[in-house]
């Protein structure tokens, strides 16, 4: 059986206040290009973005900038429970989620021996 913890309690009830916002923007802000495998760092850097909730049958509008002159990032949505895969762009562009859950964003260079760039970012509901 699954217990969350606090964490993931917490990071619910965020991504639930957001839901009832009448904004289009679902999250936004900036984050550090994915180098290291956790979203806080050694150095205290933020890694990977604070969790939101997405809906089955939704349609999400992802758009990322990364300030570098060699710079291509890719982003990777995960899933905030377990960490797993669950979509990849490597362009701005629409995703379309298989089923409701609470997700976060991972921005991975592409590009050999970048890293380290601010990544601004904006997560919006698609204009249909």
């Amino acid at each position: 059986m699954y217990l969350p913890n606090a964490q993931n309690v917490l990071a619910a009830g965020l991504a639930l206040t957001s839901v009832f916002s009448n904004s289009d923007t679902i999250s936004s802000g900036s984050v550090m290009d994915y180098a290291v495998e956790k979203c806080i760092d050694a150095d205290k850097n933020v890694r990977c973005t604070k969790p939101f909730l997405v809906t089955k049958g939704g349609c999400y509008n992802i758009q990322w900038s990364t300030d570098g002159a060699l710079s291509h990032t890719t982003v990777e949505v995960r899933d905030s429970g377990s960490g797993e895969l669950v979509f990849y762009r490597d362009t701005n562009g629409e995703w379309k989620p298989e089923k409701g859950e609470l997700v976060y964003l991972d921005f991975k260079p592409k590009v050999w021996k970048t890293g380290n760039e601010t990544v601004e970012y904006k997560v919006e509901t698609c204009d249909n």
